[in-house]
């Protein structure tokens, strides 16, 4: 049993484990109960997300046991290659950058700036359509904004475009 067969059970136990930590301080957050309601306090976007590492964590579980029970010649895993390494990187700079910016430019601004970044990355040369990918990155924000800011009343950071619609 070789460790690349191995590599997904193990990182899907770990994760599991570390989503079980995040679950338990994600209810150790301060709420006040009395100024916003249940469904808006502060540890509900915390514990959706702690539930979907675990969630995600249990399909990778699963797919290394599957990984695990694959014929040794059935394993078709790839080799890391220079792209993967390079899309690794340039992934770890642009979320430095997007927190870098997060304050300066607001998070409308540095959110749009992050998903195009992010979206031309990932996306394989013959499938980049950057038109695409600024509707995708406007819509997918104005659609967070609007559900963090309308719906669950919290502030996030404003920039040049909330000071501009007066959020």
């Amino acid at each position: 049993m070789s460790f690349k067969k191995c590599k997904d059970l193990i990182l899907g136990i770990v994760m599991l484990a570390l989503s079980g930590f995040y679950l338990f301080y994600a209810k150790q957050i301060k709420t006040r109960p009395k100024l916003t309601p249940s469904y808006a306090s502060a540890q509900v976007i915390p514990t959706l997300l702690g539930i979907l590492l675990a969630v995600l964590s249990a399909v990778l579980i699963y797919q290394g046991i599957r990984k695990l029970k694959e014929p040794d010649g059935a394993d078709q895993t790839a080799k890391g290659s220079r792209e993967d390494l390079i899309s690794v990187v340039l992934t770890l700079a642009i979320i430095l950058l997007y927190v870098a910016i997060l304050d300066t430019a607001g998070f409308i601004l540095a959110t749009i700036i992050y998903l195009f970044c992010q979206m031309m990355i990932l996306a394989p040369k013959e499938k980049r359509n950057p038109v695409l990918f600024i509707i995708v990155s406007v819509v997918f924000t104005i659609f967070v904004f609007i559900a963090f800011r309308i719906g669950l009343k919290q502030l996030l950071p404003r920039g040049i475009i909330e000071s501009l619609i007066g959020f």
